[in-house]
């Protein structure tokens, strides 16, 4: 019952941070600078979904395989994860400086961010190793 809990959890924070993420970067990119207060404040929103995403995926793997000898999936999926806080923290950083500063420090992450959350759906769904 509660890995059901916890993988529910999980599914609509990788939903809510993915599709607040690359939905509201277009409709910023359409809006441009007068839709970005609005957009900031999804910021935190897209924060709270990525921190739920780590924590539920890091208790599914404790209770599955215990954190002192994780598979290879799983210590890859850490590292991924950690790069992609590092990318969430940059973002998050920027929307608080305003729409200039924003897009100047977002735009060039654009595609590893892509990269990253391509990498978490392999590990998740095949998890190799």
């Amino acid at each position: 019952m509660l890995h059901e809990l916890l993988l529910a959890v999980h599914i609509t924070g990788v939903v809510g941070w993915a599709g607040l993420t690359a939905g509201g970067y277009f409709v910023l990119a359409g809006c441009g600078e007068a839709g970005f207060p609005r957009y900031a404040k999804l910021v935190y929103l897209q924060l709270l979904s990525a921190l739920s995403i780590f924590a539920t995926g890091l208790a599914m793997a404790a209770q599955a395989y215990g954190l002192l000898r994780p598979p290879l999936w799983i210590s890859a999926a850490l590292v991924v994860a950690a790069v992609m806080g590092a990318l969430e923290a940059v973002h998050v950083a920027a929307a608080r400086r305003g729409y200039r500063a924003y897009m100047r420090a977002v735009r060039p992450l654009v595609p590893l961010w892509a990269v990253g959350y391509v990498a978490m759906l392999y590990l998740m769904v095949f998890k190799p190793g």
